[in-house]
Parts: structure tokens; sequence; C-alpha cells
């Protein structure tokens, strides 16, 4: 019964935060149907920056937080419009030089902070749950994430832009029959994704160290679910972020985290050969 518990617990936390981020990586996957590999090093540089404006600049967290997300959003979309946008269709290139930019990250990474982990303050306090003591930070991740996605639900469903971006992400050639700009919709959707990165990176960096690499792990992760739910398919990657997060967390608790983290990979490799396009993805 206690582990039944931990892992509704912290598989409902993980899930979240996998869902989070996959959100602003699907959303320019969607668009662009090309993945942004550089997203992992976005989530890493505001974490890194945020490190830095608190502990050399001596500047206050509620201006520290803004500010790395505001720099990240313009570092996202001068990547997109440097590096994606010029080769969007060239994916092979988009491949090359967005992995080209991740390690060159990395290594300015690696030069300027070292690679001894760093980490960002907890929000202090525990509550229980269920009997379980659980970090409030937990708790903090847990509303912010559900800010961001529905934040993000409604801006795609409400407002203009958003409908825009839905329509570029079904057809190119349909959403310019009705007159939508898909390279502007693709600039909004850089913007979008960095904001998304870089909170992710905030809120997890005081729970999981940052390290010049530790952007890879996540953007696997998000890479799987979005191609698990089906490129560019909101409720697809809701739908594979809760299947992601519950399987990793009960495989931890019976295999251990190093083989747990391949449980969900082999599920989606099982999805992928009887549903090739993803869970609610559809063919062309």
């Amino acid at each position: 019964m206690e582990e039944l518990k931990y892992i509704l617990i912290f598989g409902s936390f993980h899930s979240l935060t996998y869902l989070v981020f996959s959100l602003g990586f699907s959303l320019v996957f969607g668009v662009a149907r090309l993945p942004n590999l550089t997203y992992g090093a976005l989530y890493v540089l505001t974490g890194y920056s945020t490190y830095v404006f608190l502990n050399y600049l001596n500047t206050p967290l509620y201006l520290a937080v803004p500010v790395s997300i505001l720099l990240t959003a313009a570092i996202s979309l001068a990547i997109g419009e440097s590096v994606i946008k010029p080769a969007i269709k060239f994916p092979v290139s988009v491949f090359i030089t967005t992995v080209a930019v991740a390690y060159i990250f990395e290594e300015l990474f690696s030069i300027q902070m070292g690679l001894k982990p760093v980490t960002l303050p907890l929000y202090p306090g525990t509550t229980s749950i269920l009997g379980i003591p659980v970090s409030n930070h937990w708790l903090l991740i847990t509303a912010v994430c559900l800010a961001m996605t529905l934040a993000l639900l409604a801006f795609l469903y409400k407002t203009s832009t958003g409908k825009a971006i839905r329509a570029v992400a079904e057809s190119w050639e349909e959403s310019m029959r009705l007159g939508i700009n898909p390279l502007r919709v693709l600039r909004a959707t850089f913007l979008i994704s960095g904001v998304y990165a870089a909170l992710t990176g905030i809120l997890l960096a005081p729970l999981k160290a940052l390290t010049p690499t530790a952007g890879w792990s996540p953007l696997f992760a998000a890479f799987a679910i979005v191609v698990m739910g089906g490129i560019g398919n909101i409720l697809g990657t809701v739908v594979a972020s809760l299947v992601y997060g519950f399987i990793e967390q009960s495989m931890v608790y019976v295999l251990g985290g190093g083989i747990a983290r391949v449980a969900p990979l082999i599920l989606i490799l099982l999805i992928l050969v009887f549903r090739p396009h993803g869970l609610f993805g559809r063919g062309e």
C-alpha cells in the first residue's frame, strides 16, 4: 500500500513536469514538423542564468526568475529565426544544426560554470499527503504546471494566435489559404516554447542538480512523449505524459531508477509499432 501511495503521488508530480516541458517542445515540433534539439539546452540555460543572477549579481529572486525567462525566450526566438526557419524544408540540416547548437551551449556551460552540479533555492517545508511527507516544492511545481497547462490550452483555443498555431500544425497549405502566415506563427511558437523550457528549468533545478549535460534527459523524454502522443496533438501529449510518468515511477519502485527509465521507452516502441503516428496522431 505504501508503494502504491508513492507511485500515485510522485507519478502525478513527474507526469505534470513531463507534460509542461513536452508542451513547449510539441508546439515547435507540431508547427515546423521538425524537432528543436536545442530545447534541452534552453532548460539548462535558464537554471544557470538564474543561479548567476542570484549568487554572483545578488539579484532578488523575484527579479532573477522573470529576467531569466525573458532571456531564454529571446534566445529561443533567435535560434528559431537563425537556425530552424532558414532550413525549414531541409529536415536533416535542421537536425544537424540544432544538435550542433546544443553542443555549443554545453561547451559554454562547461567553460563558464564548470562540471560541478549546482542547484537553485528549494521552496521550504514539507506537507503530508496520504501519510507520505512531500516537499512543498513539489506542490509549488504542481500548481505552476497546472496553471501553465491550462493557460496554454486557453491560449490555443480562445485566441486568434492560438487558433492560427493549431491551423498551421494541422496543415501549412490549408492555413495559407485561410490567410495565415505560417512563418509568423512559427515565430510565436519559438517564443512560447522558450518560456515553457525556462519555467521547467527553474522549477526543477532545486530538485535535480544542473550540469552542462542535464538538458539531454528531459529532451529525450519530451521527444518520446510527443511522438507517442502524436506530433502536434496537445491531447496526445497530455495522455502520453501521464502514461510515461506513471510507468516510470512504477518501475522505479519495482526495478530501481536506472532500469526503470527504459520501461517507458519500451512501451513507446510497442505503441509506435502498432500506431506509427502515435496514440492520437493521424497519417498524412
